[in-house]
């Protein structure tokens, strides 16, 4: 018989054998937003010793979803139906629900129950976090902003998980060009735990986007210390201490960090796979020759999982990775494998389109590959992924019109590459000085160093 009183750290009720398994589970739930390894496998262990424990098995449902694979989905399905066949109040129905929705496919229903369950009871960090970090992925940053400022005035420094709301804000904030706010948010949730993974996240982000570089560097060479005592988002932090080193340059120092933290084995988990395939990219870009054996070990990867990927945004970087080391019947498979599932899901369309453009300009066909993309380039973010993650798709555009010696083209997307990153008149003034001096490229070279802009003052 389960006692009614039970309560979490945030003073929300929930259905659960006794007060000290809720105790870990809390803990638990701090652990995973703070990106501490094994999390999941913990609470598989506190689910074997205490089964009747509903939202529990709702978070390793989510957990699974998270991972962005097929294969995943039906552990997911079972530890929905394992929730289902117990007592549970109506919050916790609430996050079935979502789950449901989540492997149904139903992106809006999803996002429903996460928000009916926050207005609420807006303490419901797990639910806060899920329905934000989800509204990332399927492109909704305006929506995720307005979660975020739904919920800010139930949250504050006495509320247990504070910071993990102020990290959320931050990259929230930042990704809708509210830098200021943003790292506010961060810098606040960094005094309250240093190595607050997501806050660096999104102080990072405040800094790419500002062109404040040194400061990036120095933010990330710091964190190095404690980096690799997390989960495999690290990767994601040492990923963009590389962009701040590509900026300046650094090539063989990007190469480095490719090779020791970035994807130093193949690794299916999507943000590897993301995070090595752009890199990768962006060097070539600047003619560096990266090696086929750096190629290899992603087109591995994508090998195992491009036709479990249902993380959209993944697929175009799996097909990169297959054409770039000659499968070419693999990237066939995958961009086949996107077609049928975009019959009934409209991001996996656009992703089986963006791949195709990818798969044109990996085989040297930059008219189509910039064709296709310009085509549907007012439908980019519709992926999901970061302004940082997203550039990948400018650059792409940017060097197949050089490639067609289309100079008024490069032009054009090179300006409106910087246009994202101006918020107020200060950084409108500055881009208006780099569009003049993106008025005078004229060769392959200046091409190259435009890409490595920050919209910072110009020399």
């Amino acid at each position: 018989m389960m006692d009614k009183d039970i309560v979490d750290v945030r003073s929300l009720a929930v259905t659960a054998p006794n007060q000290a398994v809720v105790g870990q589970f809390d803990t638990l739930v701090d652990e995973l937003y703070y990106y501490r390894p094994g999390v999941v496998d913990r609470l598989v262990e506190l689910l074997e010793a205490f089964p009747e424990f509903p939202l529990a098995h709702v978070l390793v449902g989510y957990s699974l979803m998270t991972e962005g694979t097929l294969d995943a989905q039906p552990k997911a399905r079972a530890r929905l139906r394992r929730a289902e066949a117990l007592p549970a109040n109506r919050r916790e129905r609430l996050h079935q629900e979502a789950l449901r929705a989540w492997l149904d496919g139903d992106v809006l229903a999803r996002a429903a129950a996460w928000e009916r369950i926050l207005l609420e009871w807006p303490h419901d960090l797990l639910a806060f976090r899920q329905c934000t970090g989800t509204l990332f992925w399927v492109g909704d940053k305006q929506y995720q902003a307005e979660v975020i400022a739904g919920q800010a005035g139930y949250w504050s420094s006495q509320i247990p998980g504070y910071g993990h709301f102020l990290s959320a804000k931050s990259f929230a904030m930042e990704e809708v060009g509210n830098y200021e706010v943003a790292e506010r948010a961060a810098r606040d949730a960094l005094a309250i735990q240093e190595q607050d993974l997501w806050a660096l996240h999104g102080l990072a982000h405040v800094l790419e986007m500002q062109g404040r570089t040194d400061e990036g560097i120095e933010l990330l060479e710091d964190a190095a210390r404690f980096l690799n005592d997390y989960n495999l988002f690290r990767g994601h932090l040492w990923w963009h201490l590389s962009l701040f080193k590509f900026t300046r340059g650094c090539f063989d120092q990007v190469l480095e960090l490719f090779d020791r933290e970035i994807y130093p084995k193949e690794s299916t988990f999507y943000l590897d796979i993301q995070n090595g395939v752009s890199l990768l990219a962006r060097l070539e870009f600047q003619g560096v020759n990266v090696g086929p054996e750096r190629w290899e070990r992603l087109a591995q990867a994508s090998l195992a999982s491009a036709t479990q990927c249902t993380l959209w945004f993944t697929a175009m970087h799996h097909v990169m990775a297959l054409v770039r080391s000659g499968r070419e019947s693999a990237a066939n498979a995958t961009l086949k494998y996107l077609e049928s599932a975009g019959k009934n899901c409209p991001q996996a369309a656009l992703a089986c389109e963006l791949s195709r453009a990818a798969a044109a300009f990996c085989n040297d066909k930059p008219g189509e590959a910039l064709e296709r993309m310009l085509d549907l380039r007012q439908r980019h973010g519709e992926l999901g992924a970061s302004h940082a993650q997203q550039d990948l798709y400018d650059q792409i555009m940017v060097v197949a019109a050089q490639h067609l010696t289309d100079m008024t083209r490069v032009r054009q997307l090179l300006k409106a590459r910087l246009s994202t990153r101006v918020q107020d008149v200060s950084s409108w003034k500055t881009f208006e000085r780099h569009s003049r001096l993106v008025d005078g490229i004229e060769d392959g070279t200046a091409v190259r160093d435009a890409l490595r802009w920050a919209l910072v003052e110009p020399d």
